[in-house]
């Protein structure tokens, strides 16, 4: 799989390399910047097959408003910015939790749209159940050890994916 997303920006062609998101966010949340890479280069060749969108088309809804996430959505496509990133309070309740919010996704390009949810069990529990009791404030120096291994461990199973449409399920709006 390349590390690499393609979208115009006014007519102009970027490579936008993952590399360039974790310049732009960090580590810090490393897990949800890859799977907000990944998902995003999924959902675009699904909507656009061969076809590079420009980023003004582009527009991400959510139910997980992780930072990580979001950064990555924001790097490749300005949606933040653009105020067509939005966090939603209405979902399928199958979609599976996070360490806060669901793992539901809407991704538009133009009039098509894409709305799906992580498979359960892609997240792993503890690392859900670990990153809520890190969220809670005062963590050791042993939980924030195994926070940084269980996100750095996440982004690696994200990145070993080889086909993405096996891990989400699509909803039919």
């Amino acid at each position: 799989m390349k590390d690499t997303i393609s979208v115009y920006d006014d007519a102009v062609l970027l490579e936008i390399p993952f590399s360039a998101c974790v310049l732009y966010h960090g580590r810090d949340s490393i897990g949800g910047l890859s799977l907000g890479f990944r998902m995003l280069q999924w959902a675009l060749k699904e909507l656009c097959g061969e076809r590079i969108p420009e980023r003004k088309e582009i527009s991400f809804k959510t139910a997980f408003p992780g930072p990580g996430l979001r950064d990555a959505v924001e790097m490749v496509t300005r949606a933040v910015t653009r105020k067509t990133y939005d966090v939603l309070d209405t979902f399928p309740t199958e979609a599976p939790e996070g360490v806060y919010g669901r793992m539901y996704f809407e991704v538009s390009v133009g009039e098509k749209q894409i709305c799906f949810y992580l498979k359960p069990g892609v997240i792993p529990e503890k690392f859900v159940l670990t990153g809520r009791e890190i969220k809670k404030g005062s963590p050791s120096e042993i939980q924030k050890k195994e926070w940084r291994q269980l996100k750095d461990a996440l982004s690696d199973a994200v990145w070993s994916i080889d086909d993405m449409s096996s891990v989400f399920v699509i909803v039919k709006k």
